[in-house]
């Protein structure tokens, strides 16, 4: 399997409040698991099977799973970044083209693909983001404005056009490559099983006290949710509270509705 369950979508996408309950609630419930069952059937009731376990053991292990968490939430983080820098170099793409055919007095035609185009992508292919399986989508308004451009008589502004529709393209490319991405299953279930064996070296540490052995679980329960709730936020870009949301591309859409005046009235972008 390459992709994880889909339960996972609809975890990540709760609200913040009930994200970080449902973690909290799921990481003690494991800590309970430890300190009610494993530790007693590793140790014995009253702790003393095992022996004693030297400190370093259950520090190694946890110092491999904030390791492990640093590795993921650095790419982690750098690609939520990457989706709010294409989405935006997109929109700048887009809102330098309306420019420029103003300032290029071009056919009023391009104008209207320019705002069919982006009324799209606002409409039918942002809402899809979230679920992207692949990055590749289909948009007809995008290929329309491109033979538009391409139409024009050769000039600098059909030039500085071409230039700009590339740079959009590559943006929306990229965009659309991090909407299809998933984490690969087996880096979830690492840092799980990492998380559980150091919530089973610190409960055998403390073996012998059970009050103790509380606190510490519960102390590293806290600690180890917000990890995943850290990972969990900014994991997939287009979902979830923290999902990147297209305003650049809305504010440029009001400002072609405002600015086509009549003429997009008579002439309103079909959105397919």
């Amino acid at each position: 399997m390459n992709r994880p369950p889909a339960i996972f979508d609809n975890i990540i996408a709760l609200p913040m409040p009930l994200l970080g309950l449902f973690l909290l609630a799921y990481w003690f419930a494991i800590a309970g698991i430890v300190h009610w069952y494993m530790v007693p059937w590793i140790t014995g009731r009253d702790g003393l099977k095992l022996g004693r376990l030297e400190a370093e053991v259950p520090a190694q292990i946890g110092l491999a799973f904030g390791l492990l968490v640093s590795f993921v939430a650095v790419p982690v983080w750098d690609q939520h970044n990457q989706a709010i820098e294409s989405a935006r170099a997109e929109a700048a793409a887009y809102r330098e083209m309306a420019e420029a055919i103003d300032d290029g007095k071009a056919p009023q035609n391009i104008r209207a693909h320019l705002q069919e185009c982006v009324a799209f992508l606002l409409e039918n292919e942002w809402p899809k983001m979230a679920h992207l399986n692949s990055p590749r989508f289909a948009a007809p308004p995008l290929r329309d404005l491109r033979g538009a451009i391409h139409a024009l008589p050769e000039s600098q502004l059909q030039d500085e056009l071409k230039d700009l529709l590339k740079q959009a393209a590559a943006a929306r490319d990229t965009r659309l490559r991090i909407a299809a991405s998933r984490p690969p299953p087996a880096r979830w279930m690492i840092i799980g099983l990492l998380a559980v064996l150091t919530l089973l070296g610190v409960g055998l540490i403390h073996s012998e006290s059970r009050r103790g052995r509380r606190v510490a679980l519960s102390m590293v329960a806290i600690g180890i949710s917000c990890c995943f709730i850290v990972l969990f936020a900014y994991t997939r870009p287009y979902l979830g509270q923290f999902a990147v949301i297209p305003e650049d591309l809305q504010s440029l859409a009001s400002d072609l509705r405002v600015e086509a005046g009549p003429w997009a009235q008579n002439h309103p972008p079909v959105v397919r």
